[in-house]
């Protein structure tokens, strides 16, 4: 057990390793790429593939059964986001998808002012930089280092804001960073931006699952996040949070009939404007909605609270052993106020993608490498051991010591870091 960590507390990561099926062969410490799935989701997924083989896909029952689902989907995303209106959220592909929703439908034009850090994810700092190629805005790219203080980061960010003077549009930004592992000072930014005019779009594919959210509380204008990482769902999913007042101002880039208030087939039309579900085209996979449920449901009864504390409980463990590692260096947030669950080091004189394969290859341990930093990071999730931790960090004093081989085969196959992954 860890620190200040209760029984019941325990007996629930116990439970949630015995019902996680990689756990039993790999140490997997990689749900900032992609999370394992319980046997419950799987099942919750196979329950509805199921009924569309018995009953077909468009019968009465399927039918209800979708509509069901997509009800209970908005709700339940609503409470991971702090218990907002389901009315306020839409069913996305993913994180990416949610994002370029808000980006490309405020209709930024020229002058306009995007604010990003130098932290972020492809999928946020791509869609800038399109913003800034199609409609010449000015793009403003914020300094951040991990082992900068919440002071100091919002320091970096009010002397941006400052700076761009009354022309913000949009600050994107990443409440935690996936390549350094840092939790930013989202409410204070967020009031800071907010006084200066501008909107505020979150990157949630590292918080979801991982840490508590508030929408309401930091008074985020839009959140987007994913099913597939620290929830543990599948693929393939995700969620979109728009405050009511502001669908309006955000047009849909992608439409189908969803987009239209009335149309008829002579020239009448009147787009929609005030529904969430203008963002959302036709079909979405319905076993995928219930897998997710699942997997949210089991995170929130587990206490988003008590999931983040274990997760930063991992952090300061494995902080401790790598430091102790002659050749690494913990390049992670040693600071409590900033430590989340994400993990990462350097190794002196060694690729981190080559030590990211010698750990899989030789100790099944599941992580991935950050090339912006040459980084090995470690997602460490609630489920996740002090024991795994141990495990990867002898496999890398080896490394040291002994050599990676030169037959050690990649991690990861190269085409999936073309754009910058997980």
């Amino acid at each position: 057990m860890t620190d200040g960590e209760t029984a019941n507390e325990h007996q629930r990561w116990i439970e949630w390793r015995e019902q996680t099926p990689a756990l039993r062969e790999y140490a997997y410490m990689n749900s900032g790429f992609a999370g394992p799935e319980r046997i419950a989701v799987h099942a919750a997924m196979r329950r509805r593939f199921d009924l569309e083989l018995l009953h077909g896909s468009t019968s009465r029952r399927a039918l209800e059964d979708r509509y069901e689902l997509a009800d209970r989907y908005r709700t339940v995303m609503g409470q991971l986001l702090g218990g907002v209106s389901p009315d306020e959220i839409a069913i996305t592909g993913n994180t990416s998808e949610g994002i370029n929703i808000v980006v490309n439908g405020l209709g930024m034009q020229s002058g306009d002012r995007l604010i990003t850090t130098a932290v972020e994810h492809g999928s946020g700092i791509v869609p800038a930089y399109y913003q800034r190629e199609r409609n010449a805005c000015e793009l403003v790219i914020v300094p951040i280092d991990s082992q900068d203080s919440l002071g100091e980061a919002m320091e970096s960010f009010a002397g941006a804001l400052a700076a761009a003077g009354g022309s913000v549009k949009l600050v994107i930004l990443s409440e935690i960073s996936y390549s350094t592992g840092q939790l930013l000072p989202l409410n204070a930014i967020v009031e800071e931006t907010h006084r200066r005019g501008g909107l505020v779009l979150v990157d949630g594919a590292q918080t979801a699952g991982h840490i508590p959210i508030d929408v309401i509380e930091s008074g985020v204008d839009f959140y987007a996040f994913p099913s597939h990482k620290w929830l543990c769902g599948p693929d393939g999913l995700g969620a979109l949070y728009v405050r009511e007042d502001l669908i309006p101002l955000v047009a849909p880039t992608k439409v189908s009939g969803r987009a239209a208030a009335e149309y008829d087939l002579e020239g009448g039309f009147e787009p929609e404007r005030e529904k969430i579900t203008k963002y959302e085209l036709t079909t979405t996979a319905t076993a995928l909605i219930a897998g997710t449920i699942e997997a949210a449901e089991w995170y929130l009864d587990s206490g988003p609270e008590a999931v983040f504390e274990r997760a930063r409980a991992l952090n300061r463990y494995a902080d401790r052993r790598f430091s102790r590692i002659e050749g690494v260096t913990v390049v992670s947030p040693h600071h409590d106020a900033t430590r989340t669950g994400l993990f990462c080091f350097t190794v002196d004189g060694l690729e981190a993608a080559d030590v990211n394969a010698f750990l899989q290859q030789e100790a099944k341990v599941v992580c991935r490498s950050v090339a912006q930093f040459n980084s090995v990071r470690l997602s460490l999730h609630a489920f996740n051991t002090e024991a795994e931790i141990d495990r990867a960090a002898e496999t890398v004093e080896r490394a040291i010591l002994e050599g990676i081989p030169d037959d050690v085969e990649p991690a990861i196959p190269p085409q999936l870091l073309a754009g910058a992954g997980a």
